[in-house]
């Protein structure tokens, strides 16, 4: 009874841990896409370049790291608990790891190129050349997480309350559809990797342009995930 107890605390922290940093870093994701985004379109050039040079830099650090410990933390939870979870958590899990590489691989690399070449310019100097690109590929990004977190939150709050047993074949489905829409949105990012040269072109926005589209988009995806893992044997 006392490892049980003991089991059962160690894994009540980290799921403390793991919502106090998941509200961290999905806050920050909502705030880049529906708040700071919107103003930047309107902001005037001098506004926008000190928010970029001031303001953005502290919000990416606690969003990568919020990223950090909210992975950490789940992983921590799934290996307390062992092998056989629902297919429920296996599916967020796959979103979570998916969305925490596009903020260390794609979206963070990418900003500080856009950092950069905006204090160049304060300074005197010119914008890098490669910043408009490095925006464009770091935003798609950013859209495909939104996209992605809408599922994600949903199948994390399943794997407790409304679980499924796990099925290979939902879950393989499941992850070619997420595998397909991430590779839309990292294409930018990978589209100079030599054994991904022979696959189509991606990397459009479409409809992730604005907040409405990439809402629906989102809460569509969570209804297909949910119809595969539901009716999918």
């Amino acid at each position: 009874m006392e490892l049980v107890t003991t089991m059962a605390g160690y894994e009540m922290l980290l799921r403390w841990g793991h919502f106090l940093a998941g509200v961290t870093w999905i806050g920050l994701l909502y705030y880049f896409n529906f708040v700071q985004g919107e103003y930047f379109k309107e902001a005037d050039a001098a506004a926008k370049s000190d928010a970029i040079q001031k303001l953005v830099p502290r919000a990416l650090w606690w969003f990568r790291w919020g990223a950090v410990l909210t992975l950490l933390t789940g992983l921590g939870i799934m290996g307390l608990r062992g092998a056989g979870q629902s297919l429920d958590i296996y599916v967020g899990a796959l979103l979570a790891i998916i969305m925490f590489t596009n903020v260390w691989l794609v979206i963070w690399p990418n900003q500080k190129i856009v950092i950069a070449s905006a204090t160049q310019v304060a300074n005197g100097g010119q914008a890098l050349p490669e910043a408009a690109g490095a925006l464009a590929t770091a935003g798609l990004a950013s859209r495909t997480n939104t996209l992605f977190s809408i599922p994600m939150l949903y199948f994390m709050g399943a794997s407790t309350h409304f679980p499924h047993a796990f099925s290979f074949m939902s879950f393989l489905i499941a992850a070619l559809l997420i595998l397909a829409l991430e590779y839309n949105g990292a294409y930018p990012a990978l589209k100079n990797v030599s054994f991904l040269s022979k696959l189509p072109p991606a990397g459009k926005m479409g409809p992730y342009t604005s907040i409405s589209g990439v809402i629906h988009c989102g809460l569509a995806l969570t209804v297909v995930l949910f119809l595969i893992v539901n009716y999918v044997k």
